[in-house]
C-alpha cells in the first residue's frame, strides 16, 4: 500500500472572496506588468503560446493563463522505488519530508557548524529512510567534497543508494540534469518507465523574485519538461524585500510568479506534472534577512495552499523551518507553529520539514530525529478524532460505571495504541526516573536514537549490475 497522506485544510486564512481577489489581481500583474524573461528560447515559446512579447517583457493574458490551468494535472504521481512509499499529490493530501541544499551540518552535540560532505549526506538520508514520518526524501545537503561538475550526479546517486523512498533534488546545470535523468533510465530500464513510475523529480528555482526567470534554470527547466517527468516551480519571494510587505502583496506576487511557470511549462508540453512551489517567506525588517520560523511564513503558505487548490494543482510548500542555531526551545515554538499551519492549510508536499536548522543554512541529525517526532504530532493532528458509537464509548461508560476506572477495561486495551500518539525523543516519565538515568535532554535523547538507528538501519542499495553500470558511466565519488 503506498502512503496515504492524511487530509489537511482545516486552517484557511483566505475566505473564498479574498481567494478571488487575489486570483484576479493575479491575472492583472501577468497583463500588465508581466515577467522578465532572458532565456530567448523561453520568449519564443512564450510569443508562440500566446503572451505579448516586448524584448525581454513577456506579458500574459488571461485566456492564455486559463488554458494551462486547464492543462496542468490535478493529480501528481511521486513514485518510490518501493511502492509502499508511493506518494499521490492531489486535493489536501499532506506528506512531509525533508529539504533544502545546505553546504554546513551541526554535528550531534557541537554549538558550531562544519562544511558537509558526500558521507554527511549518505548518513542524513539512510536516517530519513529509517525516520517513521518522513514521507518523501529532497536531498537535504550539497556536498562540499566534491567537484561541483559532479555535485548534481552524486547527491542524487547517494540519495538513491540510501532510500526507496522519492528523490527529489535542484540541478544546478543542464549537464547535470542530463546525466540525473539518464541515471533514472538506467534504473527504471527505459524513459517510459520512469515517466509511469518517476522515482526522481527535479526542483527548478527558476524565478528570481520580483517577475524575472533565471536564464540558466529556464534551460534545466526546458530540458526536465520536454522528458514528461515531474518537477517543481519554485520561488520564494521575501515580504518586504523581494515581495511587497504585505501579506497579501507578497501573495499576488507570488501567484503571478507560479502561473507564468505553469503557462510556460504547459506551452513546452501539455500535460506535463507540475508541483506548484509556493514558498511565501519573510524578510526581517531589521537586517534585510531571510526568516524561516516567522509565524507570517505559515500563513502565508496555508494561504497559497489555498491558491494552488483554486486553480487545481499540487503544492510544493515548506513548514518546519527555523532561525535558531541549535535544536533548542526557539526551533520547537518555531517549527512547530510553520509546520502545524502549512499541514492544516492543506499543503501536499512539505519539504523543510525534517532536519532544517538556521532555516535553510544547516542540517542535523539531532534536529532530523526531533522533527520526525514533530510530523509524527502534526499528522496526528490533521487525522482528527473518530466519531463511532464504538469510539462514543456510551456502553463502556455503562459498564464501567461510576466510581469505576478505565484503565483494565479491554476498550481501553483495544484503542489505546491506535488513538494515541507515543514519542519516541519526548521524555514523559516522572522527574526521579529521569534524574536516575542521567538527567538527559532533548538534544542527548535525539542524538542517541540518531546513532542507533544509523548503526541498525539497511539502506536498500541498488541492483549490483545496476550499480556497476553507473559506476562505469559516471564520475562517482566514494564516501
Amino acid at each position: 500500500m503506498p502512503r496515504t497522506g492524511l487530509i489537511g485544510g482545516q486552517y484557511q486564512p483566505l475566505t473564498e472572496e479574498q481567494v478571488r481577489r487575489i486570483h484576479e489581481a493575479s491575472l492583472t500583474v501577468l497583463e500588465r506588468t508581466g515577467i522578465r524573461v532572458d532565456n530567448q528560447e523561453a520568449v519564443a515559446l512564450c510569443r508562440k503560446g500566446g503572451a505579448w512579447v516586448d524584448g525581454n517583457r513577456v506579458r500574459i493574458p488571461r485566456a492564455v493563463v486559463e488554458k494551462a490551468v486547464d492543462e496542468v494535472p490535478s493529480q501528481v504521481l511521486l513514485a518510490g522505488r518501493d511502492p509502499a512509499h508511493d506518494l499521490l499529490l492531489e486535493d489536501k493530501r499532506v506528506y512531509a519530508g525533508t529539504g533544502g541544499s545546505p553546504t554546513q551540518v551541526l554535528d550531534p552535540g557541537a554549538e558550531t557548524v562544519r562544511p558537509g560532505t558526500l558521507s554527511d549526506l549518505a548518513d542524513l538520508v539512510r536516517l530519513a529512510d529509517a525516520l517513521e514520518h518522513v514521507d518523501f526524501i529532497v536531498i537535504p545537503l550539497y556536498p562540499t567534497d566534491v567537484p561541483r561538475e559532479d555535485v548534481p550526479i552524486n547527491r542524487f546517486y547517494t540519495s538513491l543508494i540510501n532510500t526507496s523512498k522519492h528523490v527529489m533534488g535542484g540541478m544546478d546545470s543542464i549537464r547535470g540534469a542530463e546525466q540525473v535523468l539518464e541515471m533514472g533510465v538506467r534504473i527504471a530500464g527505459s524513459l517510459e518507465a520512469l515517466q509511469e513510475r518517476p522515482f526522481i523529480s527535479c526542483i527548478t528555482s527558476w524565478m528570481v523574485s520580483p517577475l524575472h526567470l533565471d536564464d540558466r534554470v529556464t534551460d534545466i527547466l526546458l530540458y526536465w519538461c520536454r522528458h514528461g517527468l515531474p518537477l517543481v516551480l519554485s520561488s520564494a519571494p521575501m515580504a518586504g524585500s523581494s515581495a511587497p510587505v504585505t501579506l497579501a502583496g507578497t501573495l499576488v506576487q507570488l501567484n503571478a510568479e507560479q502561473l507564468s511557470g505553469i503557462v510556460l511549462t504547459q506551452i513546452v508540453r501539455p500535460g506535463t506534472p507540475v508541483l506548484a512551489g509556493y514558498i511565501p517567506s519573510v524578510a526581517d525588517m531589521r537586517t534585510g534577512g531571510y526568516l524561516g520560523g516567522a509565524v507570517e511564513f505559515g500563513m502565508m503558505q496555508a494561504a497559497a495552499a489555498q491558491m494552488a487548490h483554486f486553480y487545481g494543482v499540487p503544492i510544493y510548500g515548506s513548514g518546519g523551518m527555523t532561525d535558531s542555531k541549535l535544536p533548542d526551545q526557539q526551533a520547537g515554538y518555531e517549527k512547530m507553529v510553520t509546520l502545524l499551519l502549512a499541514a492544516m492549510g492543506g499543503c501536499n508536499y512539505i519539504h523543510h520539514a525534517v532536519g532544517m536548522i538556521t532555516n535553510m543554512n544547516s542540517v542535523s541529525l539531532e534536529q532530523a530525529v526531533i522533527d520526525d517526532e514533530l510530523v509524527g504530532m502534526v499528522m496526528r493532528v490533521l487525522r482528527g478524532i473518530e466519531v463511532t458509537d464504538e469510539m462514543l464509548a456510551v456502553e463502556v461508560i455503562e459498564r464501567v460505571g461510576p466510581g469505576g476506572h478505565f484503565l483494565m477495561d479491554h476498550h481501553t486495551i483495544q484503542f489505546m495504541r491506535s488513538e494515541f500518539f507515543f514519542p519516541k525523543v519526548g521524555d514523559r516519565r516522572d522527574r526521579t526516573l529521569w534524574e536516575e538515568e542521567g538527567r538527559f535532554g532533548t538534544r542527548a535523547r535525539a542524538a542517541a536514537r540518531a546513532k542507533r538507528l544509523l548503526r541498525e538501519h539497511r539502506p536498500p542499495g541498488l541492483p549490483l549490475e545496476v550499480d556497476a553500470v553507473l559506476r562505469a558511466e559516471f564520475t562517482i565519488s566514494h564516501h
